[in-house]
């Protein structure tokens, strides 16, 4: 029997903490930051409470991030950021599916490989130089 391997990559929660004190810290300078939320898609909870969120409207592989503000001149509605921890971490078949409905409607989906990854799609989505 092998060992699994366990790697010291911080884990994806720390990375999306790490983003949003970016956000939070550069929301004056860039307004349109107020409206980025966090989804709970990542969040492991009790099948009861899975159950309960999914009559209420969760859907499996809907993004981590997501920055509901238009880019390049109204040209692009939004954006969905789908994190990963920066070692590890598979992009899911629901994943997959979703962020590929998102960009059929218009929106840029990406797939960020921890927050560094995640802060600077940001900014080259606000048109701002990294």
């Amino acid at each position: 029997m092998t060992a699994v391997k366990k790697t010291k990559a911080p884990l994806e929660e720390w990375e999306q903490k790490q983003i949003f004190q970016w956000i939070r810290a550069n929301q004056i300078r860039y307004p349109q930051l107020q409206l980025a939320y966090g989804t709970f898609n990542g969040i492991r909870v009790a099948p009861k409470l899975r159950t309960k969120m999914y009559e209420q409207g969760n859907r499996k592989g809907v993004p981590d991030i997501v920055c509901p503000f238009k880019a390049y001149g109204g040209m692009i509605p939004g954006m969905y950021i789908e994190l990963k921890r920066v070692k590890g971490g598979t992009v899911s078949p629901e994943q997959k599916n979703y962020m590929e409905l998102l960009r059929g409607q218009g929106y840029f989906a990406s797939v960020c490989k921890g927050h560094r990854d995640a802060i600077e799609t940001i900014k080259t989505y606000l048109g701002v130089e990294a």
